[in-house]
């Protein structure tokens, strides 16, 4: 190597001792560039629903490639049929509108573009304060408020209105009085709040980045409730809840409500990019040319996420959820008689994680305990997930791929038990 000049290999970005360099994959596997072996309890941004580099979706793409690998949105091709027949299958309610793209950020604007055409005249998305919906100009304007975000000036604009969250309700109220306050506030929003009409209320039905908060039933109930009176329509983002995450293969089938629009992503390509939208046979479709991408509809992620969907289904992986998920639980519950950092267990399914405090009475946010837990957690070959961007950043993800093995999912529990204690002793909240 010249002299003054860094090997690309291993090189971490900003000096961040923390960052890997990822080579391999495998079920819930990771190596590094060293060799060195982890138990991804990310899934890769929670994508990786079906253990990574399953043989099955690595051949269906394999074949694909060997056929035809691009094609304009003008044109079907069989995988296009395949998935979309297969979604109609499994989707929810009468969402048998599919729509394509090839990430989460694209599958939000894709639902508000739709929504703003079936409903003209009205110009305002009313979003939960805490909601994160990606990073696009328009979908980051509709997350929680970014810090320092330079691009303000270009961004439309939504109303972010209070949700309930079990862990923290308001005024001292108890779970339900908050959400019976927050569906009034929303009402008032609706009705004082906004100039034009609303068009849409969108809501992820558990909040993802913003904390991992599962919202009340009554409270998904009630905004279903409004929606229908005042005649708005629900999407709900569901990239992060998809696909066998909570136990179902969606949100919308644990809850038993089905939205006007739902967007998907993350676990349906089996690690290859693809999102899209299930829209209500009641709504208006796109007229050519409202909403086209030149390679929305890849040939190659589409037949891995039809051989994705299969093996979910074939290995009963929504089941697997629920029960790696209901261990989890009784772990952790058992862990936070131990450790007192845990202030608060989250699932549902295997959509799992702990929100670390300093002081169970006050809840005051561990930071350094819960930025500890991923750097003590990586030296022992676990990679959890910590809550970055939004919320209170104390927050830990349990979340490995669905199909991992129970001796996995005992291993991480005991790591995090460990590096908890280590913590704890050495005075670190």
């Amino acid at each position: 190597m010249e002299h003054g000049k860094r090997s690309l290999v291993h090189d971490p970005r900003e000096g961040d001792d923390n960052k890997i360099t990822l080579v391999r994959a495998k079920g819930s596997l990771v190596w590094d560039d060293t060799g060195r072996e982890y138990l991804d309890c990310t899934s890769q941004a929670w994508s990786n629903n079906l253990g990574a580099n399953d043989p099955r979706v690595i051949d269906a793409a394999i074949a694909q490639m060997r056929e035809i690998t691009h094609a304009r949105p003008n044109f079907n091709t069989i995988p296009l049929l395949q998935l979309t027949a297969k979604l109609r299958e499994i989707s929810p309610g009468d969402l048998n509108r599919i729509g394509y793209c090839l990430h989460g950020s694209l599958a939000v604007e894709m639902a508000i573009k739709l929504a703003y055409k079936n409903r003209p005249g009205r110009h305002n998305v009313i979003i939960l304060q805490d909601s994160y919906h990606g990073r696009s100009l328009t979908t980051m304007a509709a997350s929680w408020p970014h810090p320092n975000n330079p691009f303000l000036p270009i961004q439309p604009r939504f109303t972010r209105v209070p949700h309930p969250d079990p862990y923290r309700p308001r005024l001292g109220l108890d779970v339900e009085e908050d959400s019976k306050l927050c569906l009034s506030l929303l009402e008032d929003t609706i009705m004082k709040g906004v100039d034009g009409g609303v068009v849409a209320i969108m809501m992820e039905p558990i909040l993802g980045n913003g904390g991992h908060i599962e919202l009340p039933l009554s409270f998904l109930k009630g905004v279903r409730e409004i929606c229908d009176r005042f005649d708005i329509i629900l999407i709900w983002d569901e990239i992060q809840s998809c696909f066998g995450r909570t136990g179902k293969m969606f949100a919308a089938d644990y809850y038993g409500i089905v939205p006007d629009i739902m967007t998907f992503g993350k676990g349906i390509g089996g690690g290859f990019p693809l999102a899209g939208i299930m829209a209500s046979d009641r709504l208006d479709n796109f007229e050519a040319g409202e909403d086209a991408l030149t390679f929305g509809q890849f040939p190659v992620a589409m037949a891995a996420a039809v051989a994705t969907i299969d093996a979910i289904i074939a290995d009963d992986l929504c089941k697997k959820a629920r029960d790696h998920g209901a261990y989890a639980t009784q772990r952790l519950h058992e862990i936070a008689d131990r450790r007192k950092l845990i202030g608060n267990i989250r699932g549902p399914g295997l959509f799992v994680s702990i929100e670390l405090v300093k002081d169970r009475k006050t809840k005051e946010p561990a930071l350094r305990a819960a930025s500890e837990v991923y750097k003590r957690g990586l030296k022992k070959g676990v990679l959890f997930g910590e809550s970055r961007y939004a919320g209170l950043g104390n927050l830990i993800k349990i979340k490995p791929p669905l199909d991992c093995t129970h001796e996995q999912m005992s291993l991480a529990l005991d790591v995090l038990d460990d590096v908890l204690g280590s913590i704890e002793a050495d005075g670190i909240a």
